[in-house]
């Protein structure tokens, strides 16, 4: 039994990978024109912005100005693409109620991932937030998860990951810890790295966790 468990929010609670590419595309297409199609983006999807840039346009570039339109596009268009995936909100409220500890690990920005989590209403919900901006660099790194561990005072023998991305699964391996993939999207080939555990959606995840912990599961 895994009784913490840490959330990815972009693609894993929240429906928005078409939102994230968008601001991705329009930020690449007026930094790095022509390097990436959507495809690129969709297979980059999960990948902390600096990494994404450090491949876009290498490692000189003017992060200021690429950032400020990167949250320019998204202060203006976050609002609209907050929707949350089926039975998030009320699967997450019955495994908090179950003595689960609940924690969210994201590469978004903290400004918009309090944000999603405000909009969505679900911040009561979680006792930490770390956010790309908490670690000196996000998922694939281990970093985001130990962090959310320590903030915890737990394990990494008592954490599951829950995310949608290899860069979800990459971090986990690296902080020992369990994966748990959510098919939302359908389901990815595994190629150098797999999940522990793999679910098509949220509900079959926490409806699995409930019963294992109502037999006793420690």
């Amino acid at each position: 039994m895994y009784p913490c468990l840490l959330f990815d929010l972009d693609g894993t609670l929240l429906d928005s990978r078409e939102a994230v590419i968008d601001a991705v595309a329009h930020t690449a297409e007026r930094f790095a024109p022509g390097v990436f199609t959507r495809r690129d983006l969709v297979g980059r999807f999960g990948e902390s912005f600096d990494d994404f840039l450090a491949a876009a346009v290498g490692e000189e570039y003017d992060r200021k100005a690429v950032m400020d339109s990167y949250f320019s596009y998204v202060r203006a268009h976050h609002a609209e693409h907050v929707r949350l995936f089926p039975h998030v909100r009320e699967d997450l409220e019955r495994l908090k109620k179950a003595g689960f500890r609940l924690a969210v690990v994201t590469n978004k920005q903290r400004e918009f991932a309090v944000a999603g989590l405000e909009l969505a209403g679900l911040s009561e919900l979680f006792e930490a937030v770390v956010s790309v901006d908490d670690v000196s660099r996000g998922k694939p790194s281990a970093e985001p998860i130990e962090k959310a561990l320590s903030l915890l005072g737990m394990e990494p023998e008592q954490a599951l990951m829950i995310g949608d991305s290899r860069y979800d699964v990459l971090a986990a391996v690296g902080a020992g810890v369990k994966s748990v993939v959510l098919e939302w999207y359908g389901a990815e080939e595994w190629n150098y790295v797999s999940p522990d555990f793999r679910y098509a959606d949220f509900r079959s995840f926490a409806e699995e966790m409930l019963a294992v912990k109502a037999q006793g599961g420690e």
